[in-house]
Order: C-alpha cells, then structure tokens, then sequence
C-alpha cells in the first residue's frame, strides 16, 4: 500500500463540478470510477479543492491510499486509458502518508480569461468570457490591488462550512493583455465558494466603468458590494497547487492554458 499524488487537467464543461454530488457526474465520481477499474476499493480521493460546475483545471491535486505494484508510470497510463478524454492525468508521484492536497497547500493561483467580438466564437467559448468591449486593464489592476494581503472576504464568497472563516489572504493580482485576449491571474492561500468568479465579474465591470473603484473598498470594510452575479464558470481554470518543498520531493508545476 501506498500513498499517491496525482495532478488533474480537465475541461469542466460537462461535469458539475470537482466534488462528488448524487445522482450528478463529477469530476472525482470520474476519477474515482477509474480508479476502481484498476482495483482501488478506497472510499473516497482527496483534493486540493473544489472547482465550481464547468470550471477547467490544469493543476488540480489529488491524493489516494492504493496498493499498485506496477510503478507510477504504469499508473499514469491506466488511469488515461481508463479516463475520458476531457479528463487526463499529468504527474504521479509516491508521497509521504501525512501528505493532504487540501490541508498542506501554500498558495493555489487561478486564471481567468476574457474576449471580445461581437459574435460567439465556438473555439473559445468554452474557455473564456465574451465580451462586446474591452474593460481598462489600469483600472481593473487598481481595484486588483486592493485586495492584497490578508481581509475578509465575505462580499465576494462564502465560506464552505456554515461557520467557516471568511479571511483569506491574496499574494498576486494582475490582469495583462494576451494578444486579443485579457488574461487574469490571481493567487491566495485559499479562495471562498464563487470567489473568484465574483471578483472578476466586479473588476470587469469596474475596468467598463459601470462601478466605482470603491466598490472592492467598500467589500472589504462592510462585508458587502451589492452585487451577487458571477463571471462565468467556462472562463476559470485552476492553474497550479502550490505546496512546502519539505512535504514531498519535487514539485510540479504546469504553467500553460490548453488552446
């Protein structure tokens, strides 16, 4: 027996979600359906975090107890052969036992991305937020860098548990221009339910000047914006986990958005 670390990508179009929910496909029913093709009998994988109904991941972490005796590589194989497409596992690695996905992350980063044109754009669409106009990327970065440091973060989420904290701590906001595209980047130590998808909404329509750039003050300091509409979730992508050197040996990291 032993104790296995895996990294996920997955497009999150067709599943409600990471976590497993009855009567609904998810991504870990998924995965753990494979697993139990290859003889696992484990009663539920771990995860670095919930990711929301048709929200995308390259860097989602999970971690299971199985008794595999035919190396990681022959692991990684099984698992793709026995996954669907729109899921694939990219790195397994043999970690300590105390090692939890969840529990032991640093920092998780996400990143959003947005588009515009007039009309859809079918090779996109699943992967970003079409917009008619571009927002100011100065001053969506502004209002970005409010939220810097340790708040809490009650106007834009909640908290998974009923009486959870609410205080998260946030490392990086940016948002730059990628060719046609507006890209944004933000890392935390850990995000609240439809955060992230909820300061983004914010921030575009602080960057197309139909809200003040108060509105993220006025979040932090009252608990309260008003505003309760979401970014899609088809824009969001899970980029990387972030976790102690000392925890395990090496860490992966992939860095690129799937075109």
């Amino acid at each position: 027996m032993a104790h296995y670390k895996l990294i996920l990508a997955y497009e999150g179009t067709q599943y409600a979600g990471f976590q497993r929910q009855a009567h609904k496909v998810t991504v870990q029913s998924t995965v753990e359906d494979a697993l139990r093709k290859l003889g696992w009998q484990g009663r539920a994988i771990m995860a670095s975090g919930r990711t929301d109904s048709g929200v995308h991941a390259l860097g989602q972490v999970i971690s299971f107890n199985f008794d595999w005796k035919h190396g990681e590589e022959k692991l990684l194989k099984a698992m793709n052969a026995n996954l669907p497409s729109d899921i694939a596992v990219q790195n397994v690695a043999e970690v300590p036992w105390v090692f939890h996905p969840r529990y032991d992350a640093l920092r998780r980063e996400y990143r959003y991305r947005l588009y515009f044109q007039g009309q859809r754009d079918p090779l996109r669409d699943a992967f970003a937020w079409r917009l008619d106009r571009m927002p100011s990327l100065e001053l969506m970065n502004k209002a970005a860098s409010i939220m810097i440091g340790s708040h809490d973060f009650r106007a834009f989420g909640r908290a998974l548990k009923e009486d959870g904290s609410t205080v998260r701590e946030i490392f990086e906001v940016d948002w730059k221009s990628v060719g046609d595209e507006q890209h944004f980047t933000i890392i935390g130590n850990a995000f609240l339910y439809h955060m992230v998808r909820r300061i983004v909404y914010v921030l575009v329509k602080v960057g197309l000047q139909e809200q003040r750039l108060e509105i993220f003050q006025q979040g932090l300091s009252q608990g309260e914006t008003g505003i309760v509409s979401l970014a899609p979730a088809r824009g969001l992508c899970l980029m990387h986990v972030e976790y102690p050197k000392c925890v395990f040996g090496e860490d992966s990291k992939v860095d690129e958005f799937p075109e």
